[in-house]
């Protein structure tokens, strides 16, 4: 059986690494190059990371597993008749074909956007890098986890960071968590502007509903947008991502999309750890084993300087504190979801009991 991934970031990596050895995997990948994790960029562009340190399998690692690695190479069109995936580098045929296409940055709307850069790939991140260090400080657009792990992470290397969000509440979650997390970053010197519109920005700073911001190096941390322009291209429903079933199948036979490319009941997971589940149980699926993700919970892990922070289910609504680090939300009475502010293992234990809809204490 041949199974063609489009896209060799923690889902398709994941994939191709549960299939190798009972499948033949081909991996295309756009990128020239191989593997890098994504969610450690803030850290290299802070400088607690080399840059080697990012990209955390060797180089043979494909060959060793027998996968067919094709880097530098552009999916243009799935021929659904033909089963074939055309590319910038010639066709492959496919028994099933597994879009794991990632996301892109969103780019801001407002005039003077040619003066911000964005972060996502490891190009985006060298060039911060190196923008930052001729500068000496930076403002970041956004108030959830991706602009909050580069402000903790540059203010922690001792650079000045202004965070600007246009919300007051960080990361959707309630007043009195946001608080908590604003104040440790403030204790490390990030200099936040709530509740500010950027009207526009300009090479020295950004205009906004609260006056002028000034800073050379801007970078927009507020989103993501799906790569679903082949599955479009090719023929395949998609929203804002492609969409699939429960099973990550798409509209097309034998095609399937997993990560931030993929939208299920209007559902887009974002993240690192999704992805990587995702790939585990479609990687059963196609071996012919039950199983099933549950789309609706979900659960990550972020760090911002030195503080952790887990996002366990829903985390709106009701919700009650345990203790000084662990704040618990219900639906009738029934834990349905948490916040853990440092504590990692005890959020595990929470995950494990709110998901067997277990009683916590």
């Amino acid at each position: 059986m041949k199974v063609v991934i489009v896209g060799n970031g923690p889902g398709g990596v994941e994939l191709a690494k549960n299939l190798s050895g009972e499948f033949e995997v081909a991996v295309i990948e756009r990128e020239e190059l191989p593997h890098y994790s994504k969610p450690m960029l803030s850290h290299y562009i802070a400088g607690f990371l080399p840059e080697e340190k990012l990209f955390p399998l060797p180089s043979d690692w494909y060959e060793k597993r027998g996968i067919d690695l094709h880097l530098g190479t552009s999916a243009v069109l799935i021929d659904r008749a033909k089963r074939v995936l055309v590319t910038s580098k010639g066709a492959f045929p496919y028994d099933a074909l597994v879009l794991a296409t990632g996301a892109r940055a969103r780019e801001p709307a407002f005039q003077g956007k040619e003066h911000m850069l964005t972060l996502r790939t490891f190009g985006d991140a060298r060039r911060i890098k190196e923008k930052l260090e001729e500068e000496g400080e930076m403002v970041i657009l956004g108030g959830g986890f991706i602009a909050l792990e580069l402000a903790g992470n540059v203010a922690k290397a001792g650079y000045k960071v202004k965070l600007v969000h246009r919300k007051r509440n960080l990361l959707r979650l309630d007043e009195e968590l946001s608080e908590r997390i604003r104040e440790e970053l403030e204790g490390i010197g990030v200099e936040f502007h709530l509740e500010t519109n950027v009207l526009s920005a300009s090479e020295n700073g950004l205009n906004t509903d609260r006056g002028h911001i000034p800073g050379r190096l801007k970078v927009c941390a507020f989103g993501i947008v799906p790569n679903k322009e082949l599955a479009v291209r090719s023929g395949i429903h998609a929203g804002r991502g492609i969409l699939i079933d429960d099973r990550f199948r798409t509209s097309a036979e034998d095609v399937y999309a997993i990560g931030d490319c993929a939208e299920y009941n209007g559902i887009i997971c974002g993240t690192a750890k999704a992805a990587t589940e995702h790939a585990k149980v479609l990687a059963n699926l196609l071996r012919g084993v039950e199983d099933r993700y549950d789309f609706n919970f979900r659960s990550t892990v972020f760090k911002f300087a030195d503080m952790n922070i887990a996002l366990i289910g829903r985390t709106q609504g009701e919700g009650k504190w345990l203790d000084e680090e662990t704040k618990v939300f219900y639906e009738d009475g029934k834990a349905v979801g948490a916040v853990v502010l440092g504590n990692v293992r005890r959020a595990f234990r929470l995950e494990n009991a709110i998901r067997e809809g277990l009683p916590i204490d």
